[in-house]
């Protein structure tokens, strides 16, 4: 008896760092090889090291397609060339699902399915881009009415990376409720802590750390954080805190830090490698993100035991559990951040235990894989028809 003929899946991402690599890598190097043939469609522009040094363990066993025109700001002339390159990819691979990554890589993907024909289209927005506050409500319209066109046109199922995410799609109208499923995003287990961090920041044993591990960029709102710290060490609090991460806010943050006096309040070492160990060495993870899907970095600090402090936002709503695992504060109120943070040192309401009892509640990474691998299968299933009025 031959063995089952693998079922092909062709992944598109334009973005191949941070949280959307870390995502995509999990499903390339985790999927069962003896179900699924798998391809990759990326874009180098914004390829972490992270990603580049995972190309060679990943050229054995993924077709890899490379596309330098697939990037994260609108040009008709680029996008016309990123729009081709996933057409070519998508005929020379011939998928059975194509799978699309963020907003960039779900708009021109789903395009290319739609002139393929091919037949299973999943997307996963990794954070929709009309929740973005930064941008003008005119852009914020835009970006929705193109999700809402080419998820009735082209999309098989979104999968939603929270609750959150999912129920700002339906808010927004952008599709039917029968059309979104929820897969939280998933980690793998860690070594035992091994208390590097203190040492490396030169910090000692005793003193509360509280730090984060995110991109400097304004969707994760440094300043808001800096704001924290000022207050925190307008107070005396006994506290030191610890940015590990870098981006095009990097330079501002470090200037405005030294400018307040707080360069030793305020550590920032910038990337960090292995940032997905050392944030399960902190006391608390304190996140100041204006909008989010579902982030990576307070995930593995729950792994270790580690409560979440964050903004009350998509995402951390479902990591940050009051009372479990975390505590939740306006998104750029830093003075409430401060306000919330400081209690909580002075009078703990938070267990490491209930932390990590949250975690292997909701984000193992097996549980991420599993939900993902029997999606894929389900949609090799004769379609249900659907009702009319979509």
């Amino acid at each position: 008896m031959s063995n089952p003929r693998k079922m092909k899946v062709l992944m598109v991402a334009e973005a191949t760092g941070g949280g959307v690599r870390r995502h995509l890598l999990d499903l390339l190097e985790g999927l069962d090889p003896a179900r699924f043939s798998l391809g990759l469609v990326y874009g180098t522009d914004r390829a972490d090291s992270c990603f580049l040094d995972a190309l060679p363990r990943l050229a054995g066993t993924v077709e890899l397609f490379a596309l330098p025109a697939l990037g994260r700001e609108l040009s008709p002339v680029r996008d016309a060339k990123a729009l081709s390159g996933i057409v070519r990819a998508v005929r020379a691979f011939s998928p059975d699902i194509l799978h699309c990554h963020s907003s960039k890589a779900g708009a021109l993907g789903r395009l290319a399915a739609m002139i393929c024909g091919v037949g299973t289209v999943f997307y996963t927005p990794h954070a929709y881009s009309f929740e973005n506050p930064a941008l003008s409500a005119g852009k914020r319209e835009f970006y929705r009415r193109i999700e809402r066109a080419l998820s009735r046109m082209a999309t098989t199922a979104t999968l939603t990376v929270s609750e959150g995410e999912r129920d700002c799609a339906l808010r927004a109208g952008i599709d039917l409720p029968g059309k979104f499923r929820v897969v939280y995003n998933g980690v793998e287990e860690a070594p035992e802590r091994e208390n590097r961090l203190r040492p490396m920041l030169g910090l000692p044993d005793a003193a509360p750390l509280v730090g984060c591990a995110a991109r400097l960029d304004g969707q994760k709102d440094p300043m808001t954080f800096l704001e924290i710290v000022k207050k925190a060490a307008e107070k005396k609090a006994r506290v030191s805190f610890v940015w590990i991460g870098d981006g095009p806010m990097a330079e501002e943050l470090r200037q405005k830090r030294d400018e307040l006096g707080l360069r030793n309040r305020l550590l920032l070492p910038g990337f960090l490698p292995d940032a997905d160990r050392l944030v399960g060495e902190l006391d608390y993870y304190l996140s100041t993100a204006r909008y989010e899907g579902m982030p990576y970095a307070p995930l593995e600090a729950l792994r270790a035991g580690v409560p979440v402090i964050a903004t009350d936002v998509t995402g951390n709503r479902e990591i940050a559990l009051p009372g479990r695992s975390g505590l939740l504060f306006p998104a750029g109120d830093g003075a409430a951040g401060a306000r919330l943070l400081l209690a909580e040192l002075n009078a703990p309401t938070l267990s490491s235990a209930d932390a990590r009892q949250v975690f292997e509640e909701r984000f193992t990474l097996n549980s991420m894989l599993h939900a993902i691998e029997t999606l894929y299968q389900e949609s090799a299933a004769p379609a249900v028809p659907q009702p009319a009025g979509v």
